[in-house]
């Protein structure tokens, strides 16, 4: 089989687009270890037709921040682990200099591998990255802030590509809308508010705030996104 290189080019360390100001310099990326390759798309479905309350001026999503690991590593998790920095940090603002500072923690515990980053963009459109897995860390994790917000996110969780019958060769997952519990501000457009219990729940807001129940459109169950891994 060909081996397969985790590709980090010049344009997946531009400025991310969640906030107006980028600290991609900080990031501390690695190709990791994997032989085996797999191409991330993230599709931003996310548009004022099918989201209309509260849609703001300036939809887009931050870089796809995330990881590939082993079960040791807990990267996010809903109810079950509060907001770390780093998590609180990309839904908040789009910046990933704190989050990225996590997962190499993870990773000199050996429970990280490799460590990406794409490019952000605006919705509806789409980024990708590829990433390279080994049987040693055959897990991955990643979110992305749905921006403006006050801290709102998207994200995948220990998704495992390899199974006891070998690698997957392709998955599509719908994106629910998380809330990171770190800002108490109700519709897209608010102000910062900082507060909150730190648990991550999927977004349920009053109707004249946003159309989200449970992370989907409270009618129609429409997703901000969808996330489309493919082995190379």
């Amino acid at each position: 089989m060909k081996k397969a290189v985790f590709l980090l080019t010049s344009a997946m360390l531009l400025a991310g687009c969640g906030s107006d100001n980028s600290d991609s310099s900080s990031d501390q990326l690695s190709g990791g270890t994997g032989d085996v390759g797999y191409v991330i798309t993230f599709e931003h479905t996310w548009d004022g037709g099918s989201f209309p309350t509260g849609f703001p001026a300036t939809p887009h999503f931050s870089p796809l921040v995330g990881a590939t690991h082993n079960q040791q590593a807990v990267i996010w998790r809903p109810q079950d682990q509060p907001a770390t920095a780093g998590l609180e940090q990309v839904a908040e603002t789009g910046k990933t200099s704190t989050f990225t500072a996590e997962l190499n923690q993870l990773k000199q515990q050996g429970y990280v591998d490799a460590i990406f980053k794409s490019t952000g963009g605006v919705s509806p459109g789409k980024q990708s990255i590829t990433v390279a897995l080994s049987e040693q860390f055959p897990l991955l994790s990643a979110i992305s802030m749905i921006a403006p917000s006050p801290d709102w996110f998207v994200g995948v969780r220990d998704i495992n590509l390899f199974t006891g019958s070998g690698w997957i060769e392709r998955l599509e997952l719908d994106l629910k809308l998380y809330d990171s519990g770190t800002d108490s501000g109700a519709t897209f457009i608010s102000s910062d508010s900082d507060g909150g219990d730190r648990i991550i729940r999927l977004l349920t807001s009053d109707t004249q705030d946003t159309d989200f129940n449970e992370g989907v459109h409270r009618q129609s169950n429409a997703v901000v996104g969808r996330i489309i891994i493919e082995r190379q």
